[in-house]
């Protein structure tokens, strides 16, 4: 999909440039070139909605047959590098790749693992499901699981929204969050660059 959209900005741009000329044959052309890869790319995309997140300027948009239908500011990962005892360790950044949503959750608990520990000089509780593992409060009203433990959910700071400062995760203010719940659905792709 991105070669379509990047051919149609170089051919669209060339087309609207005062400084490019073409004969008329040309110009007809590059015309019908960028009509037929409008219609590809409508074709690739479909009607359902997707998400695409910046994380250079934590900016989240949703999305439907080429318009953005809701923008967002959000948070993205800090970049950190956490060491913990022996060979453990975390980087703490938002991976630029294609996610899909894996799961829509109302109410989600956060499972703590070892590294929120760490992070707080803690140990880690033994068993997976000890209480002191489960956090009913830190994601919000909504998640929208992705692959590989990341997600898009809320925050306890929405102040800190538009700042690199997450875990990996990306977070959402409460209004967003909900519309970007009700929006999409599971199977939804993610586009993080």
């Amino acid at each position: 999909m991105t070669t379509y959209r990047t051919t149609l900005l170089i051919l669209g741009s060339l087309l609207l440039s005062p400084g490019f000329s073409t004969t008329a044959d040309e110009h007809s052309a590059l015309r019908l070139r960028v009509a037929q890869l409008e219609r590809t790319l409508a074709q690739i995309r479909g009607n359902a909605p997707y998400i695409v997140i910046d994380t250079s300027k934590n900016e989240l948009a949703i999305w439907r047959e080429g318009k953005i239908i809701r923008t967002a500011t959000c948070a993205t990962g800090s970049g950190k590098v956490l060491l913990g005892k022996g060979d453990d360790e975390w980087n703490f950044l938002t991976p630029r790749r294609v996610f899909r949503v894996q799961k829509k959750t109302r109410n989600p608990v956060w499972k703590k693992p070892v590294w929120a520990f760490v992070e707080k000089n803690e140990e880690a509780p033994v068993l997976p499901w000890s209480f002191e593992r489960l956090d009913p409060n830190t994601l919000g009203a909504y998640a929208l699981e992705l692959e590989d433990r990341y997600a898009i959910h809320g925050t306890l700071y929405p102040l800190l929204l538009g700042r690199h400062i997450t875990h990996g995760c990306v977070r959402l203010g409460d209004e967003d969050l909900a519309a970007a719940f009700e929006i999409v659905r599971v199977g939804t792709p993610v586009y993080v660059f």
